[in-house]
């Protein structure tokens, strides 16, 4: 059964209180970057001091303090990781071997994400992470759905027709970890499959997602990946301007949740961009 409609979305709404760390008390930005440091010194190495190491203790414990913000329907926020089929056609370009590309940082990225999640705001987090497609109803239970490397799927014509409703009728979509023209035009064949006129604009760093709770303004560094190009992104909008759609294009930040010890600097902005990208789609 279908939960919410699309007039009346799973959204929080505007006045949630959804803060710990603001720009007012910026605790919760602080402890990130602690924790940046502490993953790039080892956690509790001696590179670290004794007050950072209590700081990066005090991030981990908040992760199991009760929190007050929850979705209109009284549920957790859970994340929802979308599985396609995958047709096994590539561009040259090496995939994980025995690994779905729709599984790539599975489940560890979002395990992190949660744990960031529940430290640096009071969303309440389901530890039950679903992974359903997009042809499912079940996906109507949830404001936010995220897939991975995109650059290869196809969608069949059930996949088209559940995906336009579900974002017709309020749902974000994020899409990661794909790169290259080759795999951005694939994305955008399937994609205006979906939503064929709504409008496509790319984001700068002046857009509110990027600072309605971190403000991140190094939105185009580089990838650990040595892709030779910049992060990019961009939106699909609705008639209303609601962006439905967020596309990470030349970017991983499934990875930078993923692996945080290996990757600290970009681990840290992956971890910003996906809490930014949370509230923005259950405030907007």
């Amino acid at each position: 059964m279908r939960v919410w409609s699309r007039t009346h979305p799973v959204r929080l709404p505007p006045d949630t209180p959804l803060k710990r760390g603001t720009r007012k008390f910026p605790l919760g930005r602080a402890c990130l970057e602690l924790v940046e440091r502490g993953f790039r010194g080892g956690l509790f190495s001696f590179q670290c001091s004794a007050l950072e190491r209590l700081f990066i203790c005090f991030v981990i414990a908040c992760t199991f303090m009760p929190a007050s913000a929850q979705l209109p329907t009284g549920e957790d926020f859970t994340f929802v990781r979308i599985r396609w089929t995958d047709h096994n056609f590539r561009y040259g370009y090496g995939l994980l071997p025995n690994v779905p590309p729709w599984a790539h940082d599975f489940p560890q990225a979002e395990k992190n994400l949660n744990l960031t999640i529940q430290a640096m705001t009071n969303i309440k987090v389901s530890e039950n992470n679903k992974v359903l497609t997009f042809d499912d109803d079940k996906i109507f239970r949830y404001p936010f759905i995220y897939a991975c490397e995109i650059g290869y799927l196809t969608l069949s014509e059930t996949e088209v027709k559940n995906l336009r409703e579900y974002l017709l009728r309020g749902g974000f979509l994020m899409v990661d970890d794909f790169r290259w023209p080759r795999e951005w035009n694939n994305w955008m064949r399937e994609i205006r499959k979906v939503l064929p006129e709504q409008e496509l604009r790319r984001l700068d760093v002046s857009h509110p997602i990027f600072h309605c709770f971190f403000d991140i303004n190094d939105i185009h560094r580089d990838t650990p990946f040595d892709l030779g190009v910049p992060p990019e992104y961009w939106g699909i909008f609705d008639d209303h301007g609601r962006m439905m759609v967020l596309i990470n294009y030349n970017n991983d930040v499934g990875d930078g949740w993923e692996l945080p010890k290996e990757t600290p600097k970009f681990s840290t902005r992956s971890y910003k961009l996906g809490i930014n990208y949370l509230i923005y789609a259950l405030t907007h």
